[in-house]
């Protein structure tokens, strides 16, 4: 998908030169750092992953960032995830993504009411509980339970809101999700996986980037390393989010 094969060409252009310091897989994440600065997140999809013999020989630390991202597009879940953090680390770490960015929450700037339905593909329990009785329905999607996408196409359920984990991102299904989300007016991709690259997602039906950059490389991977995830990145304030609407 071209989507995928574009993020890789964005970090590989920004990894020219850079070489990656460390890099760690956890239980919930995967941690990459560069050299010369730069960190970056990707969700581990455990259920892609079989067992340790999934990893295969190939080593990250101290190797060319530009060759490594290129990894993402391969078939080793284990590779794949540690690439797209090494994606994230280049990206994320763009002095115009400074420049873009908005504080205020952008579901302030999203009017709901009670007569809106929301789409929330991954669970944001934090998100749901606060969307809750302030809209008519939400509907998850999730991997296990839940709601299939083709349920959407053939019922013709009209949404104001689709809130997307960038989980899709690691397991590479985010595209699989289009045909629902086109029909959508706002669409936000949101979590700590999300590479804040706005000319990437600029022909999908993403509206809005809802992501994370590092503010503290030496606590986050402590973090990581102790099978934290995104609630005490942020509690700890070793993430701050960022928000951008693509335009």
């Amino acid at each position: 998908m071209a989507i995928y094969e574009d993020l890789v060409e964005v970090a590989r252009s920004l990894g020219r030169g850079k070489r990656i310091k460390r890099a760690v897989i956890s239980l919930f994440y995967a941690f990459s750092e560069l050299e010369r600065g730069g960190s970056g997140l990707a969700y581990v999809d455990k259920d892609l992953v079989n067992s340790c013999c999934d990893a295969r020989e190939m080593r990250f630390w101290k190797e060319p960032a530009d060759l490594i991202v290129k990894s993402y597009l391969q078939g080793i879940p284990l590779e794949s995830t540690l690439a797209l953090s090494v994606i994230n680390a280049l990206i994320n770490r763009r002095e115009a993504v400074f420049k873009e960015y908005l504080s205020e929450d952008p579901f302030s700037k999203i009017p709901l009411s009670k007569e809106d339905s929301v789409l929330m593909i991954g669970y944001f329990q934090p998100l749901f509980k606060k969307l809750e009785g302030k809209v008519k329905s939400i509907y998850v999607i999730e991997k296990e339970g839940g709601i299939t996408p083709e349920k959407f196409i053939t019922k013709g359920e009209d949404f104001k809101l689709a809130i997307v984990t960038s989980a899709t991102l690691a397991n590479k299904t985010l595209h699989q999700y289009f045909p629902v989300l086109e029909k959508i007016p706002e669409v936000v991709l949101m979590g700590p996986t999300t590479p804040l690259c706005p000319e990437v997602f600029k022909f999908t039906p993403i509206k809005w980037l809802c992501g994370a950059i590092v503010k503290d490389s030496e606590l986050l991977l402590r973090l990581v390393c102790e099978g934290k995830g995104t609630p005490a990145f942020f509690k700890n304030k070793a993430l701050e989010k960022i928000n951008l609407k693509i335009k």
